[in-house]
């Protein structure tokens, strides 16, 4: 893989991909390599499997089972069910009926809750088993039997699941504060349009109370099946054993059949004119505004090749450049907002066909449109002026430290860390290449990048075009929450305005040059004091 090859055509590449050019239109390049030290395979039913040694810490292993299943796949009478069944997989299955896994494990140190555990998002759901010890086969094969059965065998008692509704309902009162309300105001509004805009994982309290329980059923029997299924098993352990035992134990699970349902990508529509969403409340405690602009993510068929990462050094080059800006101004004593920042990516991680910039401030309450407008002008200096040849080399030694100190660090990543690595394959099809590897690429995707190519960048991130702009502000007394066309007047007397470039003030000489010669007496150091525990310079 040759990467000055690569670099001409870096930027253009990148834009063309995020704009969905047809592969015949992108340039053709290899996939990263595998690590040579997990072990991965596909069973004959579509399971896919990653099990890899690894002693942070000795003795001691994590287990997960990973759906690309999620509330996004529910119908309208049974939303939240997607998260309710992940609840069910604690309570009972084929060969661990009622709280038989939960007894178990914790009498072998895995703690319900802290190392036993699960999650439910739009378009995944992933159980674990943390800390499991290693020592005795017996506990490890329990492990593996556990992950079998939340495959395809969850009991589904009708006792247990209505037991389960008042847990869950408690939940959704718990969760619904203003945080959350706001949350869902700004996934609707940033995926109008689409299926997610209706969907917030948990669901309703009308429809968990008297979902009948037989869309329980279905929607587990729909699409708990093993090609949307991974096994990952990190740790201390035997690796040939392990995937020995995952071939033999999971062969049970039946190939789906051949007219069963598909996932659908469902994309979110551009939008000409910006979407507002203004959210008050009286439990809000500060005052937000976010700015996303959409854009197609990358297809999935190029997560794990060269310019995939390409791409995510430049998303990475313009925020962290970005944010350095924003946090000078922040640091003046008469700074129009309290902090600010921006980031890129699949940021919400909602929807994973959609990737998004996201500009926020925060600010005092009753200043946000000053904040806002103050806001505006840094973007349109982004776009108009680019970045600074000081700016971008002072990212870039930030950069090859952070390449450098992943590199020495490479011997002491723990099983999580592996774990994330071995999931985001499967979800996303990002690459997992050895250290090694990863290292030196990342040197030549750092030494390839010139600020040329990231200030064509910036303009691709802050297009007019598919924005979404949200505001969060507390209601009380005195305090009038902007309206639409505030906002809207602000972006347009920014974009017409005459703004002036960035400049780059910051001193990189020492603040003592080497030449100059202190004066005062030498430095003394006294004897350590044990009962004070002091030393004395």
């Amino acid at each position: 893989m040759n990467l000055k090859m690569v670099k001409s055509g870096l930027v253009l590449a990148c834009v063309a991909l995020a704009q969905w050019v047809s592969a015949q239109q992108a340039p053709q390049m290899e996939a990263l390599p595998i690590d040579p030290n997990v072990r991965y395979g596909v069973l004959d039913n579509g399971l896919t499997y990653y099990v890899r040694h690894n002693e942070t810490p000795k003795n001691r292993a994590e287990f997960h089972i990973a759906q690309k299943v999620g509330s996004i796949l529910e119908n309208e009478d049974q939303r939240g069910l997607a998260h309710f069944l992940e609840h069910m997989a604690f309570n009972g299955t084929k060969n661990l009926p009622g709280k038989k896994m939960i007894e178990y494990l914790e009498r072998n140190g895995v703690k319900f809750g802290a190392d036993l555990n699960a999650y439910t998002s739009y378009d995944e759901t992933c159980y674990n088993l943390d800390n499991v010890p290693t020592a005795n086969p017996a506990t490890i094969d329990t492990a593996l039997l556990i992950l079998h059965d939340w495959s395809q065998f969850i009991s589904l008692e009708p006792q247990e699941i209505n037991n389960e509704r008042g847990v869950i309902m408690e939940e959704l009162r718990t969760r619904d504060g203003a945080g959350w309300r706001a949350m869902v105001r700004r996934n609707a509004a940033v995926n109008r349009g689409s299926k997610y805009e209706h969907r917030n994982v948990i669901g309703y309290l009308d429809g968990l109370k008297s979902f009948d329980h037989k869309a329980l059923y279905d929607f587990y029997k729909t699409w708990y099946r093993p090609e949307y299924q991974a096994i990952v098993i990190v740790g201390d352990i035997d690796v040939d054993r392990i995937e020995n035992k995952i071939k033999t134990l999971m062969a049970d699970i039946p190939v789906s059949p051949a007219d069963a349902p598909q996932k659908e990508a469902y994309l979110v529509p551009e939008n000409e004119e910006p979407i507002v969403s203004i959210f008050s409340d009286p439990e809000m405690t500060a005052s937000v505004m976010q700015l996303f602009i959409k854009r197609p993510a990358l297809p999935k068929q190029y997560n794990n090749l060269i310019i995939s990462q390409m791409y995510d050094v430049l998303n990475s080059y313009t925020s962290a450049m970005a944010n350095d800006r924003m946090n000078e101004i922040a640091m003046q004593p008469d700074a129009p907002f309290l902090s600010a920042g921006m980031d890129s990516g699949n940021i919400l991680g909602v929807n994973p066909t959609q990737d998004l910039t996201m500009v926020a401030v925060q600010t005092r309450d009753g200043e946000l449109l000053c904040g806002y407008k103050a806001i505006l002008e840094e973007m349109e200096k982004m776009k108009r002026y680019g970045f600074t040849q000081s700016e971008f080399d002072r990212t870039k030694a930030e950069f090859l430290r952070q390449a450098e100190a992943t590199y020495a660090n490479r011997n002491d990543l723990t099983n999580g860390q592996y774990v994330q690595t071995y999931l985001a394959n499967y979800k996303k099809n990002t690459a997992m290449a050895d250290a090694e590897t990863q290292y030196n690429l990342d040197k030549q995707y750092l030494e390839a990048l010139t600020l040329d190519d990231v200030n064509a960048w910036v303009k691709q991130l802050l297009t007019p075009e598919n924005q979404v702009i949200t505001v969060e502000v507390p209601k009380k007394e005195g305090l009038t929450e902007p309206t639409e066309a505030e906002l809207l007047a602000i972006r347009s007397e920014v974009m017409a305005s005459d703004v002036e470039a960035y400049q780059d003030n910051t001193v990189s000489e020492p603040l003592i040059p080497a030449d100059i010669k202190l004066k005062g007496s030498p430095v003394k150091k006294t004897a350590y004091n044990e009962d004070l525990g002091t030393t004395e310079w």
